[in-house]
């Protein structure tokens, strides 16, 4: 019980940190900050839903937020930006190389697969989309959600509404 609740702390305060980490902010060049929690917060989600069936350790969750932001870290290449990075073959050869040099195993890839796949999903959902087989395939992926805007405000509630249901901090009682 007290290694959970340690765990829990920490993975708070670091949550924490990176959200408000200036260094982090800037490198990502996020322009709001509800952009780059909507993308944690679902990395979360996922981690959550998919760990009843994996039994991971709370503390990979981590990994599934790095795995979050590292796609956006091509928003300095303009029109590349949801193109180089935010596509299945960045992925692959993101494992193919961890996993050859022997720095990943596949723990780790999956949950960092997690949190990429998951800000691959939440794009998509943008009117902006995404481009998952660039450069091979010039398909798109888009829905009708803005970004910054009430649409993603909305979706950013509906996300950490289950989260917080998932983790049991949040009890609704229908009876």
């Amino acid at each position: 019980m007290i290694t959970h609740l340690f765990l829990n702390a920490i993975i708070t305060r670091l949550f924490h940190n990176l959200c408000y980490c200036p260094t982090f902010i800037n490198l990502m060049n996020i322009r709001t900050i509800m952009q780059k929690y909507t993308h944690l917060i679902f990395a979360l989600l996922v981690f959550l839903l998919l760990n009843y069936i994996l039994h991971f350790p709370l503390y990979l969750a981590l990994f599934a937020f790095v795995g979050a932001m590292f796609p956006d870290l091509d928003l300095k290449f303009g029109k590349l930006h949801r193109k180089l990075l935010h596509n299945v073959w960045v992925l692959l050869i993101i494992l193919f190389v961890l996993f050859r040099t022997g720095l990943i195993d596949n723990i780790f890839a999956i949950v960092f697969s997690i949190g990429f796949v998951s800000h691959l999903v939440l794009d998509g959902l943008t009117v902006s989309g995404i481009y998952p087989f660039w450069p091979i395939e010039k398909f798109r992926i888009r829905g009708s959600a803005k970004t910054g805007k009430a649409s993603e405000y909305l979706i950013f509630v509906i996300i950490l509404f289950m989260v917080l249901l998932i983790s049991g901090i949040l009890k609704v009682y229908l009876f």
